[in-house]
């Protein structure tokens, strides 16, 4: 038998509750139980954050070394572009920092191959 106060299940020949000492009578129906929905679990979703984009290479030290052995102009215009790829990327210019730095790797390579042009040429001159 259950308590028509508190709910709690009493013997069938009990009189009061076990629980709150309510008198139990025959006449009173146990009560319903209101049938709970067991919790749902929605499933997690994130939101799309910020992207973090890939590093942007300045090629400094590499512009230092083709000022110091391949070509003095072409060397010392590769460190200003390097400069110019950081101030961008402190800017959040990615695009702009990006295009810096590409533009930077020709210019090094043609810095590179000037100068071993040119000590060639110094060696097969210096051949004759």
């Amino acid at each position: 038998m259950f308590c028509p106060q508190c709910g709690s299940h009493n013997e069938d020949t009990s009189i009061h509750c076990t629980q709150c000492g309510k008198l139990l009578g025959s006449d009173s129906p146990p009560p319903t139980a209101i049938p709970t929905a067991p919790p749902t679990v929605l499933p997690v979703q994130f939101a799309p954050g910020p992207v973090a984009p890939a590093p942007v290479p300045n090629y400094m030290t590499q512009a230092i070394l083709v000022t110091v052995f391949c070509c003095l102009p072409l060397g010392i215009m590769s460190i200003m572009k390097a400069k110019e790829v950081n101030k961008r990327l402190l800017a959040n210019d990615y695009a702009g920092a990006l295009e810096a730095s590409n533009s930077n790797k020709t210019l090094l390579w043609i810095g590179c191959l000037s100068g071993l042009a040119i000590t060639a040429f110094y060696i097969y001159a210096n051949m004759k």
